[in-house]
């Protein structure tokens, strides 16, 4: 009987379509699952046809509606049909002829091309144009190629003489052997830029891209074989060329194999629920695998599945829990955690989330301290700011409170340091930019430790005070509350929280299991696992593929990031290099720059009902603001402008839930959450950075700079929870982090454009 897979490509498509159509496709997906090949290719509804003059055979159309059309893959070995795409009627013929579906039989996946555009080029020894959003642009300068693929044993062939070329240091024999095959080489010898490379990503085929970026990157070819090529290989022998079935199951970043309808509207859907059914490869082998010899750390780019790779792990262990044995799922804050709490029940039947904990690092660490102090209450750190301010005077000292608290902080509860010699040690300041030498060092102890007596005789405790206490009171104890600790969002965490996590499990197989991402650290706390005692030696895996934001928009973020220099989590050490990449295409962000708030906010306005027009529901758009202050103003302006908003507040709500408003948050409240389309609102140089929450640089240079770097990777998550759409604004001074040429090239008058 036939079966059914469904490309990548067709997830963002799935949420143009309305209800009716949706339901159609369904439909159809579901015969093609229970009717033999024969009664299927002559179902009268389906209306499955050939391409008159189209590059691939294999390619058929079928009906979905008067309006949608499905692009199918019908290979001719095998019975597995794959979806390709779904498209307007009236271009999906138009799409779909321009294609050519080939097995790569160096990697053993299928692959697509614009075969049309590349075609043209290679045929006439062109370098064309880029192309986008699948079609071929105009040529441009005519060049020579090769009139053949040279030997095997050949150096390198420079199609420009009077340039250099971009694939110039690798050899036609190394690139066959990183599977990049004849058309492909011949193409990749036109090019002179890496920009060009990425500007005809479109049109080449996937893996084969891939392995040319990492080239065009300066990676060893050794390296790409080692890190592309060979884990795409098929565990078991090679995959003819003829083998679209078996390649189609082995592509399986991109591809996903159903088995029923349920499966087929989840993963169409593209939510959630999709990913709790599939998980990549590498993502299941890190969530099921039966054992880690100690603490395990995942880390990656957003939308790289890390918190869905973290709760498939909590589903584990849950299963293969000991008599007695329960498990703690911890993230960052309340809103997160409400997530995971919601998600976790999509995922886990109620008789095993009984075993489960999800709870924030703080609360865990109150209930424990309220075990014994049970009238133990909460301290904010501008409390603590107030009392060191007050104790500073006492103690006649001439540092502001800021100064200790970020002594307080950074230095002596991070460090874990209670006594006066320990805070004396040379190494203990270490990274500090204000030298103090050891009188002064003894007077900055006593006002802290005079201000952190206070709050003990008062039975007022900050988070890192109540952490401190949790940490030691799990530590005395012989029986630890949980089995194993899943840690999302850990790049978040200060070292008091983490040794508190350290404590609540016994160290062993499958303690910690800890996802996170130093790109997204918003917060100023840097950890280093080594001097936490969790040792992850040999048990560091990255994710490199982004399964939920467009290529465009990720690379449009990065420049966010540009020239800033991201740590490896949990360790003081520049990250490894390597790209995240996205299966997803799209269209580039765009970039209003207004006159003035009320301009700005007609632009913003606009642009909203013109992603409601296009048919994106309105619980699918989010505007995010950098202060609630801000949000609330948005959600009125909006309101009074036709278009329904209403304040979104991760704790309370849910993205699942339908909204019949767009929903307005702060850039915090995003954090972990997607939406189809995002519009970042008020990107002005007084919001990002706000000097407010930067320490100044007299006070300390580093972190001065480690707040700044904070606040830019604020904006970078801001953007990347968009799926297919961004849309950023400002009016007045833009904010120095947004990428230059976007500032350059931002639309200045009339309305905002659709």
């Amino acid at each position: 009987m036939p079966q059914l897979a469904i490309d990548a490509t067709c997830l963002p498509q799935y949420d143009k379509l309305d209800r009716p159509t949706r339901e159609r496709l369904i439909a159809a997906t579901r015969k093609f699952r229970e009717l033999p090949l024969e009664a299927l290719l002559a179902h009268p509804d389906l209306r499955i046809r050939r391409l008159p003059a189209g590059q691939d055979p294999r390619i058929r159309t079928f009906r979905i509606s008067d309006g949608w059309t499905g692009v199918m893959l019908a290979p001719e070995s095998g019975e597995t049909f794959l979806l390709v795409h779904l498209l307007p009627r009236d271009s999906a013929e138009d799409w779909a002829g321009e294609q050519r579906h080939d097995v790569n039989t160096v990697m053993g996946t299928l692959e697509r091309r614009n075969a049309a555009a590349l075609g043209r080029v290679v045929g006439r020894g062109d370098v064309a144009a880029p192309v986008q959003a699948g079609g071929a642009g105009p040529p441009g300068e005519a060049v020579p190629a090769p009139a053949s693929d040279p030997e095997p044993s050949g150096g390198p062939v420079v199609a420009r003489p009077d340039e250099a070329a971009l694939f110039d240091h690798v050899s036609n024999h190394d690139l066959r052997r990183l599977g990049v095959d004849a058309e492909i080489r011949r193409f990749c010898r036109t090019l002179t830029t890496e920009e060009e490379l990425e500007g005809w990503r479109a049109a080449l085929p996937q893996d084969q891209y891939e392995v040319l970026s990492h080239l065009a990157e300066g990676l060893p070819v050794e390296r790409v074989l080692r890190e592309v090529v060979e884990p795409r290989r098929p565990r078991v022998g090679a995959v003819a060329a003829d083998d679209y079935d078996t390649a189609i199951r082995n592509t399986r970043e991109r591809v996903i194999v159903v088995n029923d309808d349920q499966e087929i509207e989840d993963v169409l859907a593209g939510e959630f629920n999709a990913w709790r059914i599939y998980l990549h490869p590498k993502q299941r082998d890190l969530a099921y695998r039966p054992r880690f010899n100690g603490p395990a750390k995942v880390s990656g780019g957003p939308g790289t599945g890390k918190t869905v790779v973290a709760l498939h792990r909590v589903k584990f262990l849950a299963e293969h829990l000991p008599l007695g044995g329960r498990v703690l799922l911890t993230s960052f804050t309340n809103a997160l955690v409400e997530s995971l709490k919601r998600n976790l029940a999509l995922l886990l039947p109620a008789e095993l989330i009984e075993d489960v904990d999800v709870i924030t690092a703080d609360k865990l660490a109150m209930n424990v301290v309220k075990e014994e102090q049970p009238d133990v209450s909460f301290w904010s750190d501008n409390d603590v700011r107030g009392l060191l301010a007050n104790v500073a005077q006492r103690h006649g000292l001439r540092w502001s409170a800021d100064f200790l608290f970020q002594e307080y902080r950074h230095v002596i509860m991070a460090h874990g340091i209670t006594t006066v010699d320990g805070y004396l040690d040379p190494d203990a300041r270490r990274g500090r930019s204000l030298a103090l030498d050891t009188a002064q060092r003894r007077d900055v102890w006593h006002a802290i430790a005079d201000a952190r007596v206070r709050m003990r005789r008062n039975r007022r405790l900050p988070s890192l005070e109540l952490h401190a206490e949790a940490a030691r009171i799990l530590d005395g104890r012989a029986e630890k509350p949980y089995t194993n600790v899943v840690i999302d969002e850990a790049q978040d965490l200060h070292p008091t929280q983490w040794r508190t996590l350290r404590a609540a499990a016994a160290p062993g197989a499958n303690d910690l299991f800890i996802a996170g991402d130093n790109r997204q650290r918003i917060y100023d706390n840097t950890v280093s696992f080594k001097q936490l005692g969790i040792r992850i030696v040999g048990r560091s895996y990255p994710l490199r593929v982004n399964y939920r934001t467009t290529g465009e928009i990720l690379a449009w973020a990065g420049e966010i990031l540009r020239g800033q220099q991201v740590s490896e989590l949990g360790e003081p050490v520049p990250e490894p290099a390597g790209t995240t990449r996205s299966v997803l295409r799209g269209r580039p962000p765009e970039v209003r720059a207004a006159r003035d708030l009320a301009d700005e906010l007609d632009a913003l306005a606009e642009r909203v009902r013109g992603w409601l027009a296009d048919g994106i529901a309105p619980g699918d758009v989010c505007v995010t603001t950098r202060t609630h202050r801000l949000r609330n103003a948005v959600v009125r302006e909006l309101t009074e402008r036709g278009v329904p908003a209403a304040a979104f507040q991760a704790s309370k709500d849910t993205v699942t839930d339908a909204s019949p408003a767009v929903r307005v948050t702060t850039m915090h409240s995003v954090k972990g959450l997607e939406f189809r389309a995002i519009a970042v609102f008020g990107v002005t140089a007084d919001a990002l950075p706000n000097m407010e929450h930067v320490t100044d640089a007299e006070v300390d240079e580093q972190q001065h700079e480690a707040d700044l770097a904070a606040q830019r990777s604020l904006l970078y998550v801001a953007c990347t929870r968009a799926r297919e759409s961004l849309y950023v604004s400002w009016h007045g001074e833009p904010s120095p982090f947004l990428p230059r040429a976007a500032v350059n090239g931002a639309v200045r008058r009339g309305p905002a454009r659709r």
